[in-house]
């Protein structure tokens, strides 16, 4: 039997615990405590660990961990590894503004890799609520053997080789879904809302093309379909984190990946002269600026043709 492994114990790392099949898996947390329960109501053989040379055998190792902690855990894991790897989180990393893979290709060059990524809610995968995804490769072999250990019928996978566009829909669609919050938080209505998904996309397409992906795949799972799910719910985190600071409340402990990839998706902007309008006033947000004046700044922004 295959031997997969998942790096991370979150909600997102549970839930590719109920749609990986016909494989024994390996959970790599950071601590234990609290997790033999969370993981241990299936009938699957998993095991958790604290030690990155259990994931030595792993024909698979699915990056499940925030993006911010990527670097820092493909460091621990060892050099010689044979392991392909899928990467799930969704995020820029802060300071070399890289994209997932390319953290990945630094430290492990000669590794395969696919990127998962799409409109899900890990709740409703754990519930076993049909959901859709994308799995994203330049290698059709990885596709077709990846998407073999992921074969529950309530999961559908969908493939594509655009890897950067993927991941750049990914991450961009976290920060957008924050000014969604805004929105919902200012009650400034429907309209305006569907006017942040329609425009967020716009800057989705913008940055995306420039950095080397297909258009096309932003009209797709990982694009628009991403985008709409994490903008119009506040099951979201980053939309609650909108919504939250709309409110005059505070930022809380979670995690929020659209709160730490947003100036590097701003520096990616600057990068290939992009403006980046909503993007660029979700950081302004973030760091303290007045809600009502930025939402006037972009209200008051020139008329242009739609794009």
């Amino acid at each position: 039997m295959i031997k997969v492994g998942i790096i991370g114990s979150g909600n997102w790392a549970l839930a590719l615990t109920k749609i990986l099949t016909n494989v024994k898996i390996v959970v790599k947390a950071r601590r234990l405590e609290g997790l033999k329960k969370k993981f241990g109501n299936d009938n699957k053989e998993i095991s958790l660990t604290t030690n990155f040379t259990d994931l030595n055998d792993c024909k698979f190792l699915f990056l499940a961990s925030p993006s911010q902690t990527v670097r820092g855990n493909l460091k621990k894991i060892p050099k010689k590894i044979n392991s392909k790897f899928v990467i799930c989180c969704k995020g820029v990393e802060k300071g070399s503004n890289k994209l997932m893979h390319q953290v990945l290709k630094e430290l492990f060059p000669k590794n395969g890799f696919a990127i998962l990524s799409g409109p899900n809610f890990a709740a409703e995968v754990i519930k076993g609520l049909p959901t859709a995804s994308v799995l994203s490769s330049k290698s059709n072999k990885i596709l077709d053997e990846v998407s073999s250990v992921i074969s529950s019928k309530k999961f559908r996978t969908y493939f594509n080789n655009d890897i950067v566009g993927t991941q750049i829909g990914g991450a961009m669609k976290n920060v957008i879904a924050i000014a969604s919050g805004v929105i919902i938080g200012s009650n400034l209505g429907h309209n305006a809302g569907a006017a942040i998904i329609t425009r967020g996309l716009s800057e989705i397409i913008d940055l995306g093309t420039q950095m080397g992906a297909k258009k096309s795949t932003f009209y797709g799972l990982s694009g628009i379909g991403d985008l709409t799910l994490t903008c119009s719910s506040l099951k979201s985190r980053n939309t609650k984190l909108g919504y939250l600071l709309a409110k005059g409340k505070s930022k809380t402990n979670q995690l929020f990946e659209g709160l730490e990839s947003c100036e590097s998706i701003c520096k990616l902007g600057d990068k290939f002269s992009l403006e980046l309008p909503i993007c660029n006033a979700v950081k302004r947000i973030l760091n303290g600026y007045d809600i009502n004046k930025i939402v006037t700044s972009l209200l008051s922004r020139p008329l242009q043709f739609e794009k």
